[in-house]
């Protein structure tokens, strides 16, 4: 056994998160992957990516959470494509974390152009340290699960694509956002069949209840969609 994963497996991690505006929902069903920036920059499909700009270093990796996604970050990135404000969270097999390639980052891996990136077991344990310094100091208390990193927006890099079958749910911010994409996916584009079971959940879409709740070993309320 691949001994991130086992370590993974041993601090009760079941999941990882991918973010993503729901525009680009469509295109990862039809194509049946997760396809990273570097990738999708040489095709003629045309995206919205995230991230631009790509300061880690790594565009041909893509950037995920362990267990909730770094609403941190999503936060902002609302904020600089204001047309477009419905965004989806991808939950992935947290297998992953045992792909050849895969990298870590103890907090934001764009800090530093990617200097805190690294790969091995010892850069997957450093997302648990008791303390880690990325924008400020974060330490862990007593009351900080074993499965969430020290930082908030620490990252987990995993070289692309990822194949749909990795994708075992598709969180949406309210239960209007989750039936205008159910009737979007499967009434007018007929993917009902590769549709990933959509999950209702508001809280991981709000950075400060998010964190508050995880910080202190709750696990925020997350409701199946049932159309």
């Amino acid at each position: 056994m691949n001994e991130i994963w086992a370590e993974a497996q041993r601090r009760g991690i079941t999941r990882l998160c991918h973010f993503t505006k729901s525009a680009n929902l469509a295109h990862i069903l039809a194509t049946g992957e997760i396809r990273d920036a570097l990738t999708l920059r040489a095709g003629t499909e045309g995206f919205r990516p995230t991230d631009r700009a790509r300061l880690d270093g790594y565009p041909d990796h893509i950037n995920c959470s362990i267990e909730y996604p770094n609403t941190w970050y999503l936060d902002r990135a609302r904020a600089e494509d204001p047309h477009f404000q419905d965004w989806v969270v991808l939950l992935l097999d947290p297998a992953l974390l045992s792909l050849p390639g895969a990298k870590f980052c103890p907090y934001n891996a764009a800090r530093g152009l990617g200097g805190g990136v690294s790969s091995g077991i010892a850069a997957f344990t450093d997302l648990f340290q008791a303390a880690v310094s990325g924008n400020a100091r974060r330490v862990r208390t007593v009351r900080h699960p074993d499965w969430w990193p020290t930082d908030d927006q620490a990252e987990v890099l995993l070289p692309g694509p990822i194949p749909l079958r990795h994708v075992h749910g598709v969180v949406v911010k309210d239960a209007a956002q989750a039936e205008l994409e159910h009737y979007r996916l499967t009434q007018h584009l007929d993917m009902g069949t590769v549709l990933p079971p959509l999950i209702i959940a508001p809280t991981l879409f709000d950075k400060y209840l998010l964190s508050q709740n995880v910080r202190a070993g709750h696990r925020p309320a997350e409701l199946p969609f049932i159309p």
